[in-house]
């Protein structure tokens, strides 16, 4: 089968699903205003597996001879792993370095499953066998897999199974011959414009009572009882944004969702686990092994932006060659290297994985994604305290081009030779980065959607070579 087209992947989405934004049902995903752009961003991404100038780096050949996606490829060489970051690289580049949601990183949780075949088969070997049938058909369709990760939760300081109302987290309400019955919620990214989406078992303590919200699989996203609300639009009053006031926002909001479960099938081929709460558990631990390489990877572009913005406002405002303004410069500049760092140095040390796979080296590349976490708000800082208040005070487009306002603001926003649009313009876009509703919602994907930095820092813990560590020091202190 040939891999989907963008027309082909804007068709699909026309498939009967139930879409609300701003109160009302959506009819066509494809054309709604508030869905439109990152339909059409990621149906670039198609023509992107299609394109002569970058199909090499967005597509591989399989076993069979056919071709595939290189976004469904498990790595088995440090070259492939590579080619996976290449590839992620080369769709924030031809699209944006803000987006964050396209597969690479949410089909990840397969490869752990299907790296884990010997595990798997202890509770059930139809896990092993069915991660594996979805792997290989992302790989030769193409579908575009998001992620089904976060539960409503309800009362924080009660289990899930404690919850007065049992739905504020995902679980199985029975079981049937044609598969498991759904039922809860699930807040994700991407969900609209998705085809499928990896559910991932709720967080909690696990033991016998919260067996039942021991669940993975895989959704269809147009099924029988799947609802989607999405979150309000970031103008906030759900009119379009403009691209020249917002960039970013206009462009690039990807509208998250919340994924409401209402009695949903889940038929036995696309159940991963079920009710075995050890399993879940353990499993759940290992999902980062190659999601954070596209974490990493994206917020390295997100740097790369910083610093460009950072640029262009010292050169446009004559501080290019202040001590201190190049000082915070350096320090975006620093930020964006390490990242480098952590990214290169983990694919350099890469492992083997319990069946033969290749992942990046653990302990660097999550030492990289809590560095990323805790240092990405700061930087926003560092680029807002660089540029001041202007972001927060500028005009709209409609005061530049009108002809009784437009001469005070060519003449008040003109800086040397930089003309008041394109001084606007650069400051639309730092605007977008640090102070609109899109730099909120940014900020706090940073933080959270790699899972919170004390989530991160025990993955870390677990990684790391501690051993190695305490004997050291036990030489220095003559305790060896």
């Amino acid at each position: 089968m040939a891999l989907m087209t963008a027309e082909e992947y804007r068709e699909s989405l026309r498939d009967g699903r139930q879409v609300w934004v701003s109160g009302e049902k959506v009819e066509d995903v494809t054309t709604h205003p508030a869905l439109k752009p990152m339909v059409d961003a990621i149906a670039r991404i198609y023509d992107m597996h299609h394109d002569p100038k970058t199909r090499d780096l967005m597509t591989y050949t399989r076993p069979d001879g056919t071709i595939g996606a290189r976004t469904y490829q498990i790595p088995t060489t440090k070259e492939e792993l590579r080619a996976r970051r290449l590839m992620t690289s080369a769709i924030l580049d031809d699209i944006s370095p803000t987006i964050d949601r396209f597969g690479d990183e949410t089909v990840t949780p397969l490869f752990v499953l299907a790296n884990r075949k010997e595990m798997l088969d202890k509770y059930d070997e139809r896990y092993h066998k069915n991660a594996l049938a979805w792997i290989e058909r992302l790989q030769s369709e193409n579908l575009f897999m998001t992620s089904g990760n976060t539960d409503v939760k309800g009362d924080r300081s009660k289990q899930p199974w404690q919850q007065d109302d049992l739905d504020m987290n995902t679980r199985v309400v029975a079981e049937t011959e044609e598969g498991i019955i759904l039922r809860g919620a699930k807040f994700e990214t991407g969900a609209p414009y998705g085809h499928v989406a990896f559910i991932k078992p709720t967080v909690g303590y696990w033991c016998e009572e919260s067996r039942d919200f021991a669940i993975a699989c895989v959704l269809k996203l147009n099924a029988p009882g799947v609802r989607h609300i999405c979150r309000r639009r970031l103008s906030g009053n759900n009119t379009d944004l403009n691209v020249f006031e917002n960039p970013l926002g206009a462009r690039f909001d990807e509208l998250d969702t919340l994924i409401v479960f209402d009695d949903v099938l889940i038929p036995w081929e696309d159940v991963l686990i079920c009710r075995h709460h050890e399993l879940a558990a353990y499993i759940r631990s290992d999902f980062s092994r190659w999601s954070a390489q596209a974490f990493l990877v994206r917020s390295q572009a997100k740097a790369e932006l910083l610093v460009g913005a950072a640029l262009l406002n010292a050169e446009q405002s004559g501080t290019l060659n202040i001590p201190p303004v190049r000082s915070k410069i350096a320090q975006l500049m620093a930020y964006k290297a390490t990242i480098d760092g952590f990214l290169l140095g983990a694919e350099e040390a890469c492992q083997p994985t319990e069946s033969g796979f290749v992942m990046p080296n653990q302990q660097i590349q999550n030492a990289g994604r809590v560095y990323c976490s805790m240092n990405y708000p700061k930087m926003i800082d560092l680029l807002r305290d660089l540029v001041g208040g202007t972001p927060v005070m500028l005009p709209d487009e409609a005061m530049l081009r009108s002809p009784e306002t437009g001469p005070d603001i060519e003449k008040f926003f003109r800086v040397g030779n930089v003309d008041a649009e394109t001084r606007l313009r650069v400051m639309s876009l730092i605007h977008d980065l640090t102070a609109s509703s899109y730099a909120g919602r940014a900020t706090s994907y940073s933080m959270f959607a790699e899972t919170p930095v004390f989530a991160q820092e025990g993955a870390l813990f677990a990684a790391f070579d501690k051993k190695k560590a305490v004997n050291r020091a036990r030489e220095m202190a003559g305790l060896a």
